[in-house]
């Protein structure tokens, strides 16, 4: 099992936006191979913070996750929503 905890920082105006889209990749994510958990939380305190926590069975099954539509189509409006790039 591989465990997976990734952090992202919403620009302050693009919040909203941000939740919208990371939320939206939590269903089909779920759905994949290899996907054990995948929740997505948003700190109460700071609400730009943005957290996943995942469990996959392998690194090849992140990997296959890494490079489907959903997580792809999040990629590419990442840099206008992130005040920098996600931590994993």
């Amino acid at each position: 099992m591989l465990h997976v905890i990734a952090k992202s920082i919403a620009k302050q105006d693009k919040i909203e936006e941000t939740k919208k889209v990371l939320t939206a990749l939590v269903d089909p994510t779920r759905k994949e191979d290899g996907c054990v958990q995948y929740d997505l939380l948003q700190d109460n305190a700071n609400p730009e913070l943005f957290f996943f926590t995942e469990i996959w069975k392998s690194n090849a099954h992140l990997d296959a996750h890494l490079a489907t539509p959903h997580f792809l189509d999040w990629k590419s409006k990442s840099e206008d929503l992130l005040e920098s790039p996600m931590e994993v």
